[in-house]
């Protein structure tokens, strides 16, 4: 009898676990990253201006190299650009356990003078896409190598534009 028992409570265990196998959904950057992303602010702020990602690419055949254009309009201090070279990476492997999608941000200064004649480019900054859906956009930013002023964000979350919500 407690065989029986202890054989009906295992089968229980595995029906719950087995149902529970999807709980953290997958992130989709191919298809839902590229396009303007405008910047929400936490509820009670006080905005005073407007900042805008824009997701592109140059050549969409092979696509490479990915551009990301930082647009800032603040009542105070003016319209600011700045554009960096992005990268999508993902940890682990998309549909297996978890798996993390990244976004590395890089200088779009290069150096052509190198004996490999490759491009050089310096890292800006990394972040973890905690959500990336067809109207939301929400990155951590892990790291930082950028000394001086600049306009890339800490944790943000974006909405996408020209969408009404």
């Amino acid at each position: 009898m407690k065989i029986i028992r202890t054989m009906i409570c295992v089968a229980l265990l595995v029906a719950g676990l087995s149902g529970c196998e999807k709980m953290i959904p997958e992130i989709d950057l191919s298809n839902n990253l590229e396009g303007s992303w405008e910047k929400v602010y936490p509820e009670g702020v006080q905005d005073a201006g407007l900042v805008i990602w824009t997701f592109s690419t140059i050549n969409k055949e092979s696509q490479d190299p990915y551009i990301l254009t930082i647009y800032v309009s603040d009542v105070f201090s003016g319209d600011s650009e700045a554009k960096y070279i992005y990268q999508q990476h993902q940890n682990g492997y998309p549909g297996v356990g978890s798996s993390t999608p990244e976004i590395y941000l890089f200088e779009l200064d290069h150096d052509f003078m190198q004996k490999d004649r490759k491009a050089a480019y310096t890292p800006a900054a990394r972040y973890y896409v905690k959500e990336c859906s067809k109207d939301k956009l929400v990155l951590t930013r892990e790291e930082m190598n950028v000394d001086g002023p600049n306009l890339i964000e800490g944790d943000v979350t974006f909405r996408r534009m020209g969408l009404c919500l």
